[in-house]
């Protein structure tokens, strides 16, 4: 039997471990209910043997949280020295199977462990089957039409509870306590993370008849799609038939029409349709189009004024200048031509674009003006003007101020997975968040500050070829440097003719033609 040993005294631990494992069993041991529970996380194990007292809580805690674990849970022996009528009541009260009190005695307890061995309790079913997906608590697996998910333990754990709980909205902090356990150190993001990885691996994307929704600023719902409301914004049918059907490699705010922080998504397929007519390089996937509600009217004119005047506020802040934020937008636009786009989805994200750093007005000034290197945890204040900004810019209908929270939360994710606030990696970055990337590092460096001379538009494209796979898309990469001569183009027709906020809303006010795609 594979058993979980928690005891915090060494030589208690060893002692009982000794027992254990001379009575033909297989012990892993831990000092803390933290370490148990993140282990549990990740793990199986037959049986669980649990000291009361721990420095860091007590074997309640444990009992509490297998509690509201789902499927099959391992029965549980407590070993403590509390000994009084009423402790004994509390143990087995809060989910114990057995209650020993020490000194135990070794025969005894692998007798009790026999006898525990031979119950193995359920919560509720043991097999679910919802829209197509059947789910073996049992046999801890998941199968698509037949087919068995590859799923990690941690992964598999959050399906469940997410199929004990159709139509149901969970917050991260909620799946936080029920899947992971409240004494884990780990943040909401890991929880967006493991979601984004379950809508790809089971197609809870909507193509199939359940779908993982994201709420934006609580969490995620599973819906059927057949059961789901219209969205207000969602693009007449003809214009919905002509775009990509799901956004399949997106993250999981980014494609549902309903998300403020909604607009990118991927689709490999329509490339491979598309292919060489194109007559530009016709990304792999062209993300900004999938979104519901892209389209040329953006809305009235009053959210670019308001975009304008939190452009505004943002340089105050921080210091930026507005000649920055407007070529960050218009390069934007013209990588997005380059990259196939649609000119209505260029256009929107030629406006968003600028509003890439706007939570620096959640940053205190000392932090802004800091004239060194970052401390670790200076670093991750820095790092949260991401979710600001997307706080600021979310919950609106407007197309145009939900694709400005996308681009804010996402601009400084990186392509291989090493940047902020999720983590995410590769085509799973939303493709406006990775072309803003790219152009702000262009922008930022070929541009004279106060402090430094700018680099030349060559020195930057070599460094942005040798952050190629690491920090960017190397498609976008590729991309940006084939059309470097009209890139650079672009960046000096903006100072040149000195264009502001206003003139990012004109579509006639630049052209840019993409190259046609070469053989």
């Amino acid at each position: 039997m594979n058993i979980a040993l928690l005891e915090d005294d060494p030589d208690q631990r060893d002692l009982a471990a000794l027992w254990l494992t001379h009575g033909g069993h297989m012990v892993t041991s831990f000092a803390s209910t933290g370490e148990l529970i993140r282990d549990l996380g990740a793990r199986r194990y037959d049986l669980l043997v649990l000291d009361w007292t721990l420095p860091d809580g007590t074997g309640g805690d444990v009992l509490s949280w297998l509690r509201n674990r789902p499927g099959v849970q391992p029965p549980t022996i407590v070993l403590t020295s509390r000994d009084k009528e009423s402790q004994m009541v509390e143990g087995l009260n809060s989910g114990a199977d057995d209650y020993i009190v020490k000194p135990a005695r070794p025969a005894e307890l692998l007798a009790r462990i026999s006898a525990l061995g031979r119950r193995v309790r359920t919560r509720g079913p043991q097999l679910l089957e919802l829209g197509g997906y059947r789910v073996d608590l049992l046999q801890q697996r998941i199968s698509v039409d037949g087919v068995p998910a590859e799923l990690t333990q941690r992964e598999f754990d959050l399906a469940v509870y997410l199929f004990q709980n159709p139509g149901v909205l969970l917050t991260r902090e909620h799946l936080l306590n029920r899947v992971w356990g409240r004494t884990v150190d780990v943040t909401t993001r890991t929880v967006d993370t493991h979601v984004s990885r379950l809508r790809r691996k089971l197609g809870l994307d909507g193509q199939r008849p359940q779908r993982l929704t994201p709420v934006y600023g609580q969490g995620y719902r599973l819906d059927s799609v057949d059961e789901a409301a219209p969205d207000k914004n969602t693009a007449a049918p003809e214009a919905k038939a002509a775009a990509p059907a799901a956004c399949d490699n997106a993250a999981p705010t980014a494609c549902d029409p309903t998300s403020p922080v909604a607009a990118a998504g991927e689709d490999t397929d329509s490339h491979a349709a598309a292919g060489e007519d194109a007559g530009s390089d016709a990304a792999a996937e062209i993300g900004i189009d999938c979104c519901c509600g892209m389209d040329a009217d953006s809305g009235p004119a009053e959210p670019r004024e308001v975009l304008e005047r939190l452009a505004r506020a943002a340089r105050f802040r921080d210091g930026e200048t507005s000649a920055h934020m407007v070529r960050v937008g218009f390069l934007a636009w013209a990588l997005a031509l380059a990259a196939g786009c649609s000119p209505e989805a260029a256009l929107l994200l030629r406006q968003a674009a600028p509003m890439h750093d706007v939570g620096k007005i959640g940053v205190a000034d000392a932090l802004l003006k800091h004239p060194g290197r970052f401390s670790t945890d200076q670093h991750r204040q820095m790092e949260a003007h991401t979710l600001i900004g997307a706080e600021i810019l979310g919950g609106s209908e407007l197309p145009l101020l939900r694709l400005a929270a996308e681009v804010a939360l996402n601009h400084h994710e990186r392509w291989d997975g090493s940047g902020y606030p999720r983590g995410l990696q590769g085509a799973d970055i939303p493709l406006p968040g990775r072309i803003t990337a790219l152009v702000d590092f262009f922008d930022a460096l070929v541009s004279d500050r106060r402090y430094r001379s700018g680099m030349k538009p060559q020195e930057v494209m070599a460094l942005l070829d040798q952050q190629s796979g690491a920090a960017f898309d190397p498609m976008l990469v590729a991309i940006f440097i084939r059309h470097g001569a009209s890139m650079v183009r672009v960046y000096d027709e903006v100072m040149r003719r000195g264009l502001g906020f206003e003139a990012l809303a004109d579509a006639a006010c630049m052209t840019f033609e993409p190259q046609p795609t070469t053989t």
